[in-house]
């Protein structure tokens, strides 16, 4: 029997052999392996969860509020960079801005090339609000994003709340001493807010000055809550109290 016929029938029997052992071969074409499949890099991005505390100002009727708790949840999968937003009741042009920007800094900080996901985020939120809008979510929406990216859990004992920028940085905003009652009421230990925002007015949800305002973390204590409020410039000082 011709050489080449004995390789060729010896190359049969071995495919044969490895087929029913229920494998698969992949034969390179030319004898060279092929880099983008040995290195993984064609492979799909990994999909992930994140979730953390989102605080709102809720206004009761006129010239009277309160703060809310709900949580934001997001989910990372392939795709092609979209941001989804779906809540209940439904969102404003505002949020949904948020959430875009929130999306970007995330993945800034985790590394991650947005234009191969998708971020879809679902806020929980109590029956008694009517509307969800604004940018003063944008801070922990960032967190959750951040979380669901790098597959690490936020503390559920950290709350937080503060306008998030395109550099990281982080804003003012209105009603922060309500929204950090609603949080120690919640259970929060950590209370996260804008640099500036530890003192704040106990008088006017609109203020973010704190010129005649009160510290927030005593105004708590004295009303029996065993909180510690951190402001932060930005979401890299945040970063490790949620994940610490």
């Amino acid at each position: 029997m011709k050489r080449n016929n004995v390789v060729a029938i010896l190359c049969v029997l071995l495919l044969l052999s490895v087929a029913s052992a229920g494998c698969t071969v992949s034969l390179p074409l030319g004898g060279q392996s092929n880099p983008s499949t040995s290195s993984g890099t064609n492979k799909p991005s990994s999909t992930g969860v994140g979730s953390t505390h989102m605080l709102a100002l809720e206004e009761l009727d006129a010239n009277s509020y309160a703060g809310a708790v709900s949580d934001v949840n997001v989910s990372i999968e392939p795709g092609t960079g979209y941001v989804f937003v779906a809540t209940k009741p439904l969102t404003g042009s505002d949020f949904q801005e948020t959430a875009q920007t929130a999306a970007d800094v995330a993945a800034s900080r985790a590394h991650v090339d947005l234009s191969r996901q998708d971020v879809k985020f679902v806020v929980h939120v109590p029956e008694k609000v009517d509307a969800v809008d604004g940018p003063s979510a944008g801070l922990p929406m960032a967190i959750a994003v951040y979380s669901a990216m790098t597959n690490k859990p936020t503390s559920k004992y950290v709350y937080g709340t503060g306008a998030i920028n395109s550099d990281g940085t982080v804003s003012r905003v209105g009603g922060v001493y309500w929204k950090a009652l609603a949080a120690a009421k919640s259970g929060a230990k950590v209370i996260i807010v804008p640099n500036g925002e530890t003192v704040v007015s106990t008088t006017n949800p609109l203020a973010t000055s704190s010129s005649g305002g009160v510290d927030l973390q005593s105004e708590l204590k004295r009303s029996g809550y065993n909180v510690t409020v951190i402001g932060v410039k930005n979401i890299d000082e945040a970063l490790p109290y949620y994940f610490s």
